[in-house]
């Protein structure tokens, strides 16, 4: 008869799958996460509800409770730059650009522009789930333009969006490289040349592997329409709703100013996240004021989309809280802290492994911390070097098909999993799962 601790895990593995099919035929997070609790309690023989109510909502409410106020904030601030117009005038002062380069050239550098403008909006502060809202609208007119393939979409989103902006470049405000302070006393900038040299990595990997399926679909003359039918279908609407608005293309210094002032906050002056968020949104409206047509419903807008992300993640964070009450939990743990070699590549395994179960990189980094964060602390690990580290691996196996931020992109560009799926795994997933290994290679050679 097989091992209680070996049923719990393998129900940890079914409800991984299950999670990925639900969620590949649309049902919401918020019901995914309690269903999947549930098949796990079952298997491992523990109560039900006395588990909801208990192990699952406590989790739900710690997430809550440690970062309401940070992705509140983020969100806003995301939100005010899109409605101002600012990322929009970022974005057109940077595609301008691509005019110049010799008409061979335009597609690959179309791209990369694109990718650049993904990049500064998310280390500027645009969250992940507000970035794709942004970024779409103007996508698909200079893909439609320059006859990219629309599928290539998605590999410059994972590459600008996800891949180095978020969690490898030192500074960066998004809540995977804020979420580490609360738990080792860190800044931003932690472990700063290890971060540049990740992103460095990361950034070469992904520009070959562009380069090289943009190739192919040259060879196979490959179009915009073949993928894009479906965003072709938006476009005229959509346009007529952007251009309905009258506002005038502004000054790209003009739109970098909010940002700029709070990476400053953040990280030279050492303001809490919320409060430089926050200014830096008051910043904005002061500066975009006459664009806004409501500022008090922009301001509704980027707290709806803070509140429903907030309890997205929470729900998954509460599946980890039963994962980790169960028999099964202790024997994976022990499995991958057994693990021959280094105890930071154990870290790098284990953190990937809990992001792929929870289907979130922020989600599954605050697991991580909490499990396994002190006993690295303990082994005498310098704080800065976990930080980086585990920001760096919760971006590796979280964009799994069962992530939020994978089915997020892949409905707003009308993309089927079939059609482009494969850039998101290579570009957000398989490098920075290996970029978490070279992060503890740098270590080893004394960067930090």
């Amino acid at each position: 008869m097989m091992n209680i601790e070996v049923v719990s895990l393998l129900s940890i593995i079914f409800a991984l799958a299950i999670m990925m099919y639900l969620a590949y035929k649309g049902l919401s997070l918020l019901l995914i996460g309690p269903i999947v609790s549930i098949i796990v309690l079952l298997a491992s023989g523990m109560p039900i509800m006395e588990n909801l109510t208990g192990a699952y909502s406590a989790s739900v409410s710690g997430f809550v409770k440690n970062n309401f106020l940070m992705l509140l904030t983020a969100s806003i601030f995301g939100s005010i730059l899109g409605e101002a117009g600012a990322a929009q005038d970022i974005a057109d002062a940077l595609t301008s650009k691509i005019g110049l380069f010799k008409k061979g050239d335009k597609q690959f550098i179309a791209l990369m522009i694109l990718s650049v403008i993904f990049a500064i909006l998310v280390y500027g502060g645009v969250s992940g789930f507000v970035v794709v809202f942004t970024m779409v609208p103007l996508c698909k007119y200079v893909f439609k333009q320059y006859d990219i393939p629309w599928h290539l979409y998605l590999a410059i989103h994972s590459f600008g969006g996800n891949l180095f902006a978020q969690v490898m470049l030192p500074g960066s405000p998004a809540i995977q490289n804020l979420m580490p302070m609360e738990y080792l006393g860190t800044t931003p900038m932690a472990a700063p040349l290890m971060g540049l040299g990740v992103t460095v990595y990361s950034i070469i990997l992904a520009v070959i592997y562009i380069r090289f399926v943009l190739t192919r679909c040259q060879k196979k003359s490959e179009t915009f329409l073949m993928t894009g039918a479906g965003i072709n279908e938006t476009i005229v609407a959509e346009d007529k709703i952007k251009n309905g608005k009258n506002k005038e293309t502004g000054s790209f210094l003009k739109a970098i100013i909010s940002p700029i002032v709070v990476l400053i906050l953040l990280n030279i002056v050492g303001m809490k996240p919320p409060v430089a968020l926050t200014v830096g949104s008051l910043l904005c409206i002061a500066l975009y004021f006459k664009r806004f047509d409501n500022v008090v419903s922009s301001l509704g807008k980027g707290a709806k989309n803070g509140a429903n992300t907030l309890i997205t993640i929470a729900s998954i964070v509460g599946f980890g809280g039963i994962v980790t009450a169960v028999p099964g939990y202790s024997l994976l743990t022990e499995s991958l802290l057994s693990m021959p070699g280094s105890p930071l590549i154990q870290f790098v395994i284990a953190v990937n492994a809990v992001a792929a179960v929870s289907g979130s990189s922020s989600g599954g980094e605050s697991i991580a911390l909490e499990t396994f964060g002190k006993k690295f602390l303990d082994m005498g690990y310098p704080p800065q070097v976990i930080h980086r580290v585990a920001a760096i691996s919760c971006q590796g196996l979280d964009s799994l098909p069962h992530a939020g931020g994978v089915i997020n992109q892949l409905e707003t560009s009308r993309l089927s999993f079939k059609q482009g799926y494969i850039h998101i795994f290579i570009i957000s997933a398989l490098i920075p799962f290996t970029a978490g290994f070279f992060a503890v290679f740098l270590y080893s050679i004394g960067i930090i």
